[in-house]
């Protein structure tokens, strides 16, 4: 019977199925690529290899010399994998702290908020810088996992478009916002209604589009 692990747990199977680590070098792949889908602490980090020892899903290369332990996936993880990756996936989760003290904005004040956008627009920045440094080798043959860039570079393609959706946030924001001497009470102004209005109007009219495509995959189904 497939033992169920956690989603950190398939995400440290999956690296496995690239290829054999060290706990070292588990928590580095997770902290440069899977931190931007799934961020995850190094202490929740440091008991899965040999879990998934445990479980039947790796297997523990012993240190040679001074050398760490390599954990290696096994026929039985692989299978593990791949029926994870065949079931239906959990709704995304969004976390972003900058974006909870704006919520709160209303409990501080105007300076409050805009020190907020600053300190967004600059994690985004740190972030791009980040990601094309990673991306930009595999257009010369030289990325970390050349033979998976096609699929790097998908998940890349979101991670750039959630940065610029973010940017584009900040930006409006720090513009509707340029003349409020306060954060409290202020309602649905002239500036805040047309905002409002977008969401709802484009809201409903992707929820439509949704519904017709489900409606078109069931027919031809």
């Amino acid at each position: 019977m497939r033992r169920q692990l956690s989603t950190t747990g398939y995400a440290v199977l999956g690296l496995l199925a690239l290829r054999p680590l060290t706990p070292y070098e588990i928590t580095q792949q997770m902290q440069r690529s899977l931190d931007y889908c799934w961020p995850t602490s190094e202490r929740s980090l440091y008991d899965q290899p040999e879990r998934l020892v445990a479980a039947g899903y790796a297997m523990r290369q012993e240190p040679d010399g001074d050398r760490a332990a390599r954990y290696e996936i096994t026929a039985a993880g692989r299978d593990a994998l791949r029926a994870w990756l065949a079931t239906d996936s959990a709704m995304p989760r969004f976390q972003n702290e900058p974006m909870l003290r704006a919520l709160f904005a209303d409990q501080g004040t105007v300076a409050d908020l805009h020190r907020t956008i600053d300190d967004l627009r600059a994690h985004v920045a740190q972030r791009r810088r980040l990601g094309v440094a990673q991306m930009e080798p595999y257009l010369t043959g030289d990325g970390l996992f050349q033979e998976r860039s096609h699929i790097v570079t998908l998940t890349a393609d979101l991670v750039a478009r959630v940065l610029d959706a973010i940017e584009d946030w900040a930006d409006e924001v720090a513009q509707v916002t340029a003349g409020w001497t306060t954060t409290e009470g202020l309602g649905l102004t002239d500036e805040i209604r047309p905002i409002l209005e977008r969401i709802v109007t484009e809201g409903n009219e992707r929820v439509r589009r949704a519904a017709e495509a489900a409606d078109a995959t069931s027919d031809n189904d």
